[in-house]
């Protein structure tokens, strides 16, 4: 599955080139979206960074009216996993 995580323009920098993640809220886990723009993550910064995982290691975290859901993802799961920058 493909999900969405909004950042600021130089953590996005710095995820890219390091190509890994760091948890911002100590828990090992790094927070997504299932919708890329316009839903309740674009408060989080204008930087869109997406990943493909399997549904299996995504777990639901919240849900919007809209359809949007929001993922939580440990970083353990997410080694390894191509980070690309969307446009």
């Amino acid at each position: 599955m493909k999900l969405f995580h909004r950042t600021t323009e130089s953590a996005a920098d710095a995820i890219i080139a390091s190509q890994s993640w760091v948890s911002k809220e100590n828990t090992q886990e790094v927070y997504f979206s299932s919708a890329q723009s316009g839903g309740e993550a674009d408060g989080y910064g204008t930087a869109v960074l997406s990943v493909d995982v399997p549904v299996t290691v995504a777990h639901l975290d919240d849900e919007f009216p809209d359809g949007e859901q929001h993922f939580r993802v440990s970083i353990d799961d997410l080694a390894g996993r191509t980070i690309i920058r969307e446009r």
